[in-house]
Order: C-alpha cells, then structure tokens, then sequence
C-alpha cells in the first residue's frame, strides 16, 4: 500500500495557499493548509507531516516562532521544515537557517523549484525514517508478542506470533477483515472507540476480547489498540495482543539468567543475526522488573526502557506502557546505544549484561 507524502502549509496570504495546494496536489501530495501560526502548531500535532511549508511574516505568532514551538517537541523536531518569505535580505536567510531550518524559500517563486526543494528534503528525511522503520520492523517481526496493522476494518500487516496465534499456515492475514478475529461484541466496540477517538489519547482501546482462530477456537486475549499513522482522510491503527506468562519460581529465573551468560560466553558477545534472534527467544520467557535495577550507569526511565526492550516490546507498546510519546522511548534508546557505544538495542542488552548492569 503506497501513501501520499504529507504536506503541511502554513500561509496567511489564502489566495497563495490555495496556489501551492493546488501545485502540490497536481504532484500527488496530500496537503494540509492552515493560515496562521497558532493553528499551523496544532495541525503539526493532528496531521503528522513529512514536510512543512511555513511562512514567516504572520501576525501573532509567526513562523520562527512556530519553528521553535516545534523545536521543542522530540516527535516533531526531525519533520524537514522549509520557510517561505517575501524577504530576500541574507540577514534573514542566514537567522532562519540558524533556527535548524532544512531551506529558505523567498516568494515570489518558481514552482519547479518548490517541488525540487520539497522531494530533496522529503528524500533526506525517508532515509531517516527508513533507518528508523528497519528497527522497528525488526522487533515486529521477532516480538512474541501479536501485532497487526489495520485501517478499522482490514488488515494490512501482521507478525508472525499474530499468525501464530491465529493458527495461520501458509495463508496471509493481510486484507482480511478484522472481524473475522474478534468477537462481534468486541469489534463493535472497538469500532465505537475508534469513531470515539481524538488525538490526545495515547491508546484508542484497551480490554479482553475473544480471538477467533482459524481452527474455530476461542482464546482469551488482551487487546491494545492505538493509532499508528494518520493521514488527512485515511488512518493506520497498531493492535497488539498478548497475554502474560509467569514463572512457577526462582529456580526458573536462574535457569533464564545462565542460558543468556552461556550463550553469550558462547558466542564471544559477537551479535550476529543469528545470536540476535536466540537472545530475543530467551528474553521473550521473562519480564524484568524496572524497580529492581539500581545501576547508576543508566537512568531510572533508561532502565526501563531496557528492561521492556529486552521483553521484545515494540515501540509503541513500551510508550504505552509508559505514558509516554514514541519519540521519547526513541531518545532514550538512541542514548542507551550511545553510552553502550552500541549500533542497537541487542548489542545495548549484551552489554549490559556483560557489566552485570541489568538484575535478573
């Protein structure tokens, strides 16, 4: 399924607005178009751009300021940002781009070169966010947990341990209807939630359902249900079903902890694929309590985040679980790796490991 790169413009002169939502549409974006500053922000927050368009010279709030509001918000902060002014003075050029702005375009202008500036910055910024995607997809594919995609009706992807669970062989789940998983009670009121919905919360749906397998058997589930990615007429929603696994006890969880040492002597802490995969297997059998890790080399939200990635959590899960935004469960485990000096998560987990920093 292919999506629309969104764009965000943010112009106070409507009669130009409605010009350069004319040209990007006749480019196949999806645009989105506000006409002051205070709403560009709010729109920033509900629309989720690839890019913004903004002008600098409105009342009120204008658009540096707009710049710097959007600074400050670890989600925002990495969207490419172009501005728009009808100032050609280099003093001005040379502030904006100080502020972090990606380009500076003066009006009047071509509007050949409005969309070679667009598509440049949109490229830089999916290589980013490809990056990004390859870890994400990397825990989807190996989480013990089940998660799916889908648009409120149909599925659009789904992991393994969802086809798993379902009893899916060779058959995909990819564009069945979400119905013929839950229970009817169930889906009715996800659908209700869903209508229900509105960007503030962090989660859309939260409960036991029953789950239909293909073998027509009945399993009780925990739900979660949460937006994944929005468009301007078209939404994206991550399920994730799971149910909770305990140990008899503590004989169990030294067992846990010598499989992980062994493995590791083993395989002279090299993180090849292969080790990546075994690593995520045992640490699938165990939940790790934040409370109990009292190392000083991590913070106490760092900590966390380890021990719910060492789960094989995804993302957003763990933000879930947190309250908090993705982009903060992402700054902090980009600063995991920076101070491991590690390249991902797996290699975070080996060294803490490796220095005794995580209890199990």
């Amino acid at each position: 399924m292919n999506f629309q790169k969104k764009i965000l413009v943010i112009e106070d002169d409507d009669r130009l607005g409605t010009t350069i939502q004319n040209i990007l549409r006749v480019h196949k974006y999806d645009v989105c178009f506000t006409n002051n500053g205070a709403s560009g922000i709010q729109k920033t927050f509900e629309y989720s751009p690839d890019l913004i368009l903004c002008d600098i010279n409105m009342e009120t709030i204008d658009g540096y300021q707009v710049y710097k509001v959007l600074e400050e918000s670890t989600i925002l902060k990495k969207i490419p940002f172009i501005f728009l002014t009808g100032s050609s003075d280099i003093d001005d050029i040379r502030y904006g781009m100080s502020l972090g702005a990606d380009d500076y375009i003066v009006k009047p202008f071509n509007n050949a070169d409005l969309i070679r500036s667009i598509e440049k910055r949109l490229e830089k910024f999916e290589t980013i966010r490809e990056e990004a995607n390859r870890e994400f997809n990397q825990l989807f594919n190996l989480s013990p947990i089940g998660i799916f995609l889908f648009d409120g009706l149909k599925i659009y992807k789904a992991n393994q341990a969802f086809a798993k669970i379902v009893h899916l062989n060779e058959s995909s789940p990819i564009g069945v209807e979400v119905e013929n998983f839950i229970d009817e009670t169930s889906f009715q009121k996800i659908q209700t939630e869903i209508q229900k919905y509105h960007t503030e919360s962090s989660e859309i749906f939260n409960d036991e359902v029953t789950l239909k397998t293909f073998r027509h058997e009945e399993v009780q589930i925990n739900l979660v249900i949460s937006e994944f990615e929005k468009f301007s007429n078209y939404r994206l929603y991550i399920g994730i079903i799971s149910s909770v696994i305990k140990f008899n006890d503590e004989s169990e969880g030294s067992e846990f902890a010598d499989k992980v040492y062994n493995l590791l002597k083993r395989e002279n802490i090299k993180i090849s694929e292969g080790l990546e995969e075994k690593i995520t297997e045992i640490f699938r059998q165990k939940s790790l309590n934040p409370k109990k890790q009292t190392n000083t080399f991590f913070t106490s939200r760092e900590n966390e985040i380890l021990c719910l990635s060492m789960e094989g959590l995804p993302i957003k899960i763990i933000a879930y679980k947190l309250g908090i935004a993705d982009r903060t469960v992402e700054k902090h485990r980009a600063k995991l790796m920076e101070k491991a000096g590690a390249n991902n998560m797996i290699e975070v987990i080996v060294f803490a490991l490796k220095n005794s920093l995580i209890e199990i």
